[in-house]
């Protein structure tokens, strides 16, 4: 017995035959779906009736027919751009795969993908736009599902993490927050309360070692934003306290700085001789210190001093470090 069909994919057939010059009638396409000849009358009417598409019915021939040229979207709801945009969506899904609910989008989106109209271009977008498809971190299948149920059920665990500044690993009781992607990082994190710190931390989901669920619930502070915690964070790591970031860029430099979106508060000051200042706030100055020395001389802290010294101490190991005598 043929396996039922939903409506979707009747029409797709009746369309077909309309296009074809086939002058397909209720009966026949009832029988080769197995359905009643009321369901194919009722899915034309929808066609005719909502979707505007330009059926008449031949007597002479005992079927239907397009009066005019006429292209069928099968949703109703997606024209010809929105189409080929679901395609590139699965070019850009790629980047997550192994994460939880992937191969439940992934097949989700094949099954919207195959009721697109034959007639449209396979490539399509993918002609005029291309993604840059990263390497993701490694992610632990199980490990992401532990964490998720523990965010879901609001239960505490116990996790082992390395921690590459310091090259250990620590064991720590959290109160998992939130799962949070880095776009820039190509990195899962995870946002959760530390009790060892007594703050809320920020933890690659790839250094997480091992996961320990607990019996233990939690509650997350209504004073908690995961939007302030993001707003404060530098680069995915923040600290206990938020500093007035001011930090000047040559002229030459400037116009690359000027290009991007560096932080959520940033504010740009420009002067006359074409350098900027940067201003922002955020609490995690050592990210801030490795994110300033990437430019070298062609960029200045001016505020708070505290990132100046350790700016300076840097400076000063490496001039020691390469023997330089000033």
């Amino acid at each position: 017995m043929r396996q039922s069909r939903p409506p979707l994919v009747r029409m797709q057939h009746i369309d077909r035959e309309l296009r074809n010059n086939g002058y397909p009638n209720c009966t026949r396409v009832a029988c080769h779906f197995e359905v009643s000849s009321k369901s194919i009358q009722r899915d034309i009417e929808y066609m005719r009736d909502l979707l505007h598409a330009p059926i008449e019915y031949d007597k002479k021939k005992k079927g239907y027919f397009y009066n005019k040229e006429w292209t069928f979207l099968p949703s109703a709801f997606l024209d010809r751009h929105e189409a080929e945009a679901l395609k590139a969506t699965k070019k850009v899904l790629s980047q997550y795969q192994g994460t939880p609910y992937y191969q439940e989008i992934s097949s989700a989106l094949d099954k919207i993908l195959q009721y697109l109209p034959a007639s449209s271009s396979e490539n399509g977008i993918l002609d005029i736009y291309s993604f840059e498809q990263p390497a993701p971190s490694e992610i632990d299948t199980k490990s992401f599902a532990l964490l998720e149920d523990a965010i879901g059920k609001g239960r505490k665990i116990g996790i082992t993490y390395h921690a590459p500044s310091k090259q250990a690993q620590t064991e720590r009781t959290v109160h998992p927050y939130r799962l949070h992607y880095d776009q820039s990082k190509s990195t899962w994190y995870l946002i959760a309360f530390c009790e060892l710190r007594q703050d809320t931390r920020t933890f690659a989901v790839n250094r997480i070692r091992s996961i320990t669920p607990y019996a233990a619930g939690f509650t997350i502070p209504e004073s908690f934003s995961i939007e302030h915690h993001l707003e404060q964070a530098f680069d995915q790591c923040t600290g206990s306290e938020e500093y007035a970031i001011a930090i000047r860029f040559t002229p030459y430099q400037s116009q690359w700085i000027k290009e991007h979106r560096w932080h959520p508060t940033q504010q740009i000051e420009e002067r006359e001789d074409g350098s900027i200042t940067l201003h922002m706030k955020v609490s995690a100055l050592d990210a801030v210190k490795r994110w300033v020395m990437r430019y070298g001389k062609e960029a200045e802290v001016l505020e708070p001093e505290e990132l100046r010294d350790m700016i300076r101490v840097e400076v000063t190991k490496m001039v020691d470090m390469y023997g330089i005598i000033l």
